[in-house]
This record gives structure tokens, sequence and C-alpha cells, in this order.
């Protein structure tokens, strides 16, 4: 489990990844918003973006999957949160 703070909102961190990753699932929830990144059975990444005072508090915690490998998952999280 790996939590980050960034100073953008979760909407926009949000549509980042889902631009830069493959089978992104978003579901929003009392102002909480939800990726699950991988297949629907078999989800490789859960994030949980949470809106703080001053941008958004974000969860990544890894499933069962490897798709996409942890490395471009990295990647697109420091492209998108800064």
């Amino acid at each position: 489990m790996v939590y980050a703070s960034s100073a953008r909102p979760a909407s926009e961190i949000a549509r980042c990844l889902d631009s830069r990753l493959s089978r992104v699932h978003v579901l929003k929830n009392n102002g909480v918003t939800d990726l699950t990144i991988g297949s629907s059975s078999n989800s490789s990444y859960f994030i949980s973006l949470t809106p703080s005072g001053h941008g958004s508090v974000i969860k990544v915690v890894r499933g069962t999957g490897d798709d996409p490998p942890e490395e471009e998952l990295r990647f697109a999280i420091a492209r998108c949160t800064t």
C-alpha cells in the first residue's frame, strides 16, 4: 500500500490516469474517486483519490493481477500527480 498527496484535484488525476493507462474503471462515491486498474475480474491496482484541503490524497493498493507492470503505474502516477 502506498499513500501520496498532490496539489491537483482528484478529477484531474483520474482523467490523467485514464488517458495514460488501459482498463481504468472509475467510480465516484461520497466525494472519493475510486479507480480499478486492470481487468474487471482480476484487477491489478486499486486507487482511491480523496479530496483534501490542498488537493488530493492518493492511496494505491496492489491487487492480484500484473497488468500494467508496476513501473508503468508508478510512472503514470508520478506524471498525473505533479
